[in-house]
């Protein structure tokens, strides 16, 4: 265990950038957007259908006596999710460009020569990035995805007292923080799961290729797709590629239907329509239930199990 631990360390260390400074960098700009609007431009007059100008205090005021409790909280609660979706597009790239190098880099510079002098089999090593990519990235960008969340409900605040209207009732009370920080840890694995078969194939790639693991990892897979069009006129490989990133984007969007089905009374008739019908099914149970799901590990299983066996005859990238 303590060996392993060290290499979970390597990686992080490997890796510092992108697993920490760039989920950092998306929450520094959010929290510099926010402030920008709020403190900012805050004295800046705003129309309203054309009619009188307002200050955005004098329309927080405003809001603060005149919308009920379910729509403030409704409101609150999706702008709190809704900051996943930027840091999981990013965790995508991140985590693809890290499965990619991953088995490559040491190999490029050598310095798997080094590691397979220690007493470390290539079975703990592969392992490591796995664990890496699908435990460890989503688990920092969620922790600092909360700091952002928090850093910009503490700039809300700060306005609401400037506005001279109730922080408490209008952005603490109704963020049911708690529960929709767990709905983003849910959804960043749930979607990582959907991404077993994408993150095994690229760890597979990284682990054989000799030279630009980019190309060697795309090209393939884009002339099997032409290939398969022109001789059997069908499109089943661009179709699973296509479900399976569908199904990492359903991930992300099922907490949304959870909150807006809580909410679907205030919503107007026809939204609560499309919820009841097309959104509640969504659900987290419903993704671990789904057969496609796990077949998808299974195949990342394989690939993972492939990129080991080739890891240990393959010592350098020439």
């Amino acid at each position: 265990m303590k060996t392993f631990l060290t290499l979970l360390k390597r990686e992080y260390w490997e890796n510092k950038t992108g697993l920490q400074w760039v989920p950092l960098i998306i929450g520094g700009i959010a929290v510099f957007g926010v402030f920008l609007g709020v403190f900012v431009f805050s004295t800046s007059n705003v129309q309203i259908n054309g009619v009188g100008s307002h200050d955005l205090t004098s329309l927080f005021k405003l809001y603060d006596v005149s919308v009920d409790s379910r729509t403030k909280a409704i409101g609150v609660q999706m702008g709190m999710y809704s900051g996943i979706f930027s840091f999981g597009f990013v965790l995508a790239i991140v985590g693809f460009f890290y499965c990619l190098g991953a088995l490559y880099d040491d190999r490029k510079d050598r310095s798997i020569l080094f590691w397979k002098s220690m007493p470390i089999s290539d079975t703990m090593t592969v392992v490591s990035k796995v664990v890496t990519a699908m435990l460890v990235a989503p688990l920092f960008f969620w922790v600092i995805l909360q700091i952002t969340t928090l850093a910009i409900m503490l700039l809300a605040t700060i306005f609401a007292w400037v506005s001279d209207a109730s922080a408490w009732s209008n952005i603490w009370q109704p963020s049911n923080l708690f529960v929709i920080a767990f709905y983003q840890l849910q959804a960043f694995y749930v979607a990582t799961l959907w991404a077993a078969p994408i993150i095994g194939y690229l760890l597979l790639v990284s682990s054989w290729t000799k030279k630009v693991p980019f190309l060697v990892s795309t090209v393939p897979v884009v002339l099997v797709i032409i290939a398969e069009s022109i001789v059997t006129n069908t499109w089943h490989v661009a179709s699973y590629i296509g479900e399976r990133i569908g199904m990492i984007w359903a991930a992300f969007v099922t907490p949304v239907a959870n909150i807006a089905g809580d909410f679907s009374d205030v919503l107007q008739s026809d939204a609560s329509e499309f919820i009841q019908e097309d959104w509640i099914p969504l659900s987290f149970s419903k993704h671990l239930m789904d057969m496609d799901l796990w077949l998808g590990i299974v195949v990342g299983a394989a690939f993972v199990i492939g990129a080991i066996m080739i890891r240990r005859y393959r010592d350098e990238a020439l």
